[in-house]
């Protein structure tokens, strides 16, 4: 089934085996196609759940209501092709992120999208963040993030788009 934490300051969603029982801070969704987790992973998604969804807690931070967020969002009608494509890059991305995890237990999720965020907007990072980038290897999951919003944004029909907020040469 693919996961999400219902209140955090970060979007991401977690493909989680039948052998892990969630507690109640959980949003769980129950498919296991990776071309889900994938569009559920993509700047759209996250840029819908932010609108749709509410606030919370001390930080202000977004909070995952799976009646306003999943369930009333628009997924696109993607060809079988472009869904092995979305497939492919949303199973990577799932694989990357347990992967370095696994070699740095230390390793937070909020930790490698802090330094995501940071990456992204061009902010020099401190020696802390440095240390999360070299073991999460966020640059790559960047690249990850970046091509499968593009993938998405493509199945949508939005090339124009991914240009111009994702950014990539080609795009």
């Amino acid at each position: 089934y693919i996961a999400t934490v219902e209140t955090s300051k970060h979007r991401f969603f977690v493909l989680l085996p039948t052998t892990v029982v969630p507690d109640n801070m959980l949003v769980n969704i129950a498919v296991d196609d990776a071309a889900i987790l994938g569009v559920l992973s993509s700047r759209v998604h996250v840029a819908w759940a932010l609108a749709a969804g509410g606030r919370l807690g001390v930080g202000n931070d977004p909070r995952y209501n799976k009646t306003r967020c999943f369930e009333t969002f628009p997924f696109p009608q993607i060809p079988p092709e472009q869904q092995a494509l979305i497939r492919g890059l949303a199973e990577r991305l799932d694989a990357h992120r347990k992967r370095q995890q696994a070699q740095h237990p230390e390793l937070t999720m909020t930790g490698m999208y802090n330094v995501l965020e940071k990456l992204r907007a061009g902010v020099e990072l401190n020696v802390k963040e440095k240390v999360i980038n070299a073991q999460g290897l966020v640059s790559m999951l960047r690249e990850l993030h970046d091509v499968l919003d593009c993938a998405v944004f493509t199945a949508y029909g939005w090339e124009d788009l991914a240009k111009k907020l994702v950014g990539l040469p080609g795009a």
